[in-house]
């Protein structure tokens, strides 16, 4: 008898989840090998890997994955130190702090289509409330959705609007943690308010932020409803990312070999990105 009855519970639910991921995968990569189109009538070609050789050529789908890096790379960065840093002004006492802790969780409730679609409107050129705002203190409206230099970052701060209280959420229950003496301590030990924030609550948080930045980092690789709400791409595919370009060639060019050559390749850049994160930069408990 095995020495671990839970074994029992959650060995047949492994096994099962990686059957299906391998046979996931197994059919990605048949697909990736043949020339597969939704509206053709050439059927079923096999053409080895010459999809792939087609992505290393593909000055779009190269310019698509630079971007899909830099929004991660930006997006996961700012909402980690936004988190933080409103974590700890939460952890304070003062007057309306439930209600403050309330009102900076609803952008997290909200789903991506209507957050982009607010954010679409508030970014409006004619009528948008920024553009509003900024005229009232002198500032020359700003084409943001419209302007290739400018619209990556609007949707970047849809996005980083949206998904900082996730982190605030981690930093607040991990703060709740830290005990309280030791705090106190340093600052009786005549440590400043930067100094207690950075050698004692800091390191405690290490392992939660070293989490939340992982899960940002993976969502803000599959990120797709706010640019398709608020861009779709444009303008001149400044905002096309590695998911959008995928969708286009599956459902605007029916490309579906090629499109699943996108996605793959995507998953593995992905996959060994965060490897490379879990080896380098998580605490040795959290890999």
């Amino acid at each position: 008898m095995s020495r671990n009855p839970t074994r029992l519970f959650y060995q047949p639910v492994i096994g099962f989840l990686a059957l299906a991921a391998f046979a996931l995968l197994g059919y990605a990569l048949w697909l990736c090998l043949h020339n597969i189109y939704l509206m053709g009538t050439k059927g079923t070609q096999f053409v080895g890997l010459q999809n792939f050789v087609r992505l290393a050529t593909d000055w779009r789908g190269l310019q698509a994955l630079w971007r899909t890096a830099l929004f991660v790379a930006l997006a996961t960065s700012a909402e980690v130190v936004l988190g933080i840093a409103i974590a700890l002004f939460l952890d304070k006492e003062f007057r309306g702090k439930k209600l403050v802790r309330a009102v900076i969780l609803v952008p997290m409730i909200m789903t991506p289509v209507i957050a982009g679609l607010t954010w679409r409107f508030l970014f409006n050129a004619q009528s948008g409330m920024i553009n509003y705002w900024l005229s009232t203190v002198g500032i020359a409206p700003v084409d943001w959705l419209g302007n290739p230099n400018v619209a990556l970052y609007a949707v970047l701060v849809a996005d980083i609007w949206q998904w900082t209280p996730f982190v605030v959420l981690l930093a607040m229950a991990t703060l709740e943690t830290i005990p309280k003496d030791l705090v106190e301590a340093a600052r009786m030990d005549g440590a400043s308010e930067i100094r207690v924030i950075w050698h004692v609550i800091l390191p405690m948080l290490r392992r939660t932020l070293a989490v939340a930045a992982l899960i940002r980092a993976i969502d803000s690789v599959k990120a797709f409803d706010l640019f398709y709400i608020m861009t779709k791409g444009g303008p001149a595919l400044s905002t096309e990312t590695q998911n959008l370009y995928g969708y286009t060639v599956a459902f605007t060019n029916f490309d579906i070999s090629y499109a699943m050559t996108i996605a793959l390749f995507l998953t593995i850049v992905t996959n060994i990105a965060l490897l490379l994160l879990n080896r380098f930069a998580m605490p040795k408990g959290v890999r």
